[in-house]
């Protein structure tokens, strides 16, 4: 008889690959048939596999349809299992899959809609992180404001496509144009953010370390008629930035 672990290896491939092995004659043949009692579980383990990932993509889902959406599904759950008993912490690589494997091989827009869908779910699991307040920044001298460096909250992402992504997630699958989102969970709620044009180009410069009269510059670069004050003030109030000494 295989050790434990072999059985254990070997009971995973038949229930995600069909592969058998040595299994069926370590099941007693009583009622059904070694073969038959696999299939049962095997149906029942994919099935879950399967709505997992139909709960965490829902838009995803409806966008492409749902018999491409699940063909696809049903291949990633074969080649990449999950590897850890959290099932929430499992379908991080689904977007990229959808580009490269399947039916929506190489539909970009799909990817960008699956990368925002798992943002806010990566999001909503990430441990909690402070947020800077209104506060925080009124302790800080006005003259300092221009060299302040504001990174964006830890579980904050940033997505900027050709596409409706926004409208797209929230139900409007006939949008056209370009969307920017963020995605941010400063206390208990996952945001999902439609930003402007300067909007985004200034959070993005402070993501990526520029000090804030920089960041300013780059927003009014792609739109000189943004309200800085009022864009600040919108995201100091939303949680969007980090806690910082």
């Amino acid at each position: 008889m295989p050790a434990l672990r072999e059985l254990q290896a070997a009971f995973a491939q038949a229930m995600l690959r069909g592969e058998t092995g040595p299994l069926p004659g370590q099941i007693e043949p009583r009622g059904l048939p070694p073969a038959v009692r696999l299939a049962v579980y095997r149906n029942n383990v994919r099935y879950s596999l399967l709505r997992v990932l139909q709960g965490n993509f829902p838009a995803t889902r409806r966008r492409a349809g749902d018999r491409q959406f699940d063909e696809a599904a049903r291949a990633y759950c074969v080649a990449h299992p999950p590897s850890m008993p959290q099932l929430h912490a499992w379908g991080g690589s689904f977007p990229n899959f959808l580009g490269e494997a399947g039916p929506l091989r190489g539909r970009a827009e799909f990817v960008a809609l699956a990368e925002l869908e798992w943002a806010r779910e990566a999001a909503y699991h990430a441990a909690d992180a402070a947020s800077l307040t209104p506060a925080d920044l009124a302790a800080i001298s006005a003259e300092a404001y221009p060299t302040l460096r504001l990174p964006l909250h830890p579980t904050a992402m940033l997505a900027d496509s050709r596409w409706s992504l926004w409208s797209w997630w929230s139900g409007d699958d006939a949008a056209q144009g370009p969307e920017s989102v963020l995605v941010v969970r400063p206390a208990m709620e996952v945001l999902t953010w439609r930003l402007g044009r300067g909007e985004h180009a200034l959070l993005a410069a402070l993501r990526d370390g520029a000090v804030l009269a920089d960041a300013a510059e780059a927003a009014v670069s792609v739109e000189p008629d943004i309200d800085l004050q009022a864009t600040l003030a919108r995201h100091l109030a939303g949680g969007s930035f980090a806690a910082f000494a």
